[in-house]
C-alpha cells in the first residue's frame, strides 16, 4: 500500500506541475517570422545577445510570447546556440524563461534537459517555474528534464526520482516487478 501511495503522490505532483505551467503560447508564425528575419542577419557570436535584447525591448504585456518566438526562431537558424540563447533571455528577463525555454524545447527536445538547466541556472528565475514549462512543452522527455535539473542541483523533488515520473507516463500496470518504493 506504501508503494501504491507513493506513485499516487508523483502523478499528481507532475500533474500539477503541468497544470501549473505558464508556458506563452500565444506567439504566432507572423511574430517567428519576424524575429527570423531580424536574427538571421546577426552573426553567430551575436545571436545570443540579439535574441535577448529584442525580448527585453518587447512591451511588458508581450514579452512572454516574444521570448518564445525568438528562442523557436533561434532554434531554427542556428541550434547549436539554443541553450546559450535562453539563458541570455532569462539574464534579461527572468520572468519569461520559462516560456523561452519551453518554447525551445518543443523544437529541440533531446536537448530539453540542458535547455532547462540553462535557463534555470539564471539567478532570479525560479527552476521550477522553468522545469514545469518545459515538461509541458515536451512531456515525454520529463525524465530527462527532472534527471538534468536534479544533477545540476536545481531543484528537489523531495524523493521523486526520474524513474517515478517514467511510470507515471507509462501505461504500465503496476505490480512488484514495475515499482519502486519513493
Amino acid at each position: 500500500m506504501k508503494t501504491w501511495n507513493s506513485f499516487g503522490v508523483a502523478i499528481l505532483l507532475v500533474g500539477l506541475c503541468i497544470l501549473s505551467a505558464q508556458v506563452a503560447v500565444a506567439q504566432t508564425t507572423q511574430q517567428i517570422a519576424a524575429a527570423k528575419d531580424i536574427l538571421a542577419r546577426v552573426p553567430a557570436s551575436d545571436l545570443s545577445a540579439k535574441a535577448a535584447q529584442l525580448v527585453a525591448d518587447a512591451p511588458a504585456k508581450g514579452k512572454a510570447a516574444v521570448a518564445a518566438a525568438v528562442a523557436q526562431a533561434v532554434v531554427s537558424i542556428n541550434s547549436d546556440v539554443t541553450s546559450a540563447a535562453v539563458a541570455a533571455i532569462a539574464l534579461k528577463a527572468p520572468a519569461v524563461a520559462p516560456a523561452a525555454a519551453a518554447a525551445a524545447a518543443s523544437k529541440q527536445p533531446n536537448s530539453a534537459g540542458a535547455i532547462a538547466v540553462a535557463a534555470a541556472r539564471v539567478p532570479g528565475v525560479k527552476a521550477e517555474d522553468v522545469c514545469s514549462a518545459v515538461i509541458a512543452a515536451v512531456p515525454l522527455q520529463a525524465e530527462q528534464i527532472v534527471s538534468a535539473l536534479s544533477r545540476a542541483k536545481l531543484i528537489s523533488w523531495l524523493g521523486i526520482t526520474p524513474a517515478a515520473l517514467s511510470m507515471a507516463r507509462s501505461d504500465a500496470p503496476i505490480s512488484p516487478e514495475n515499482t519502486e518504493v519513493l
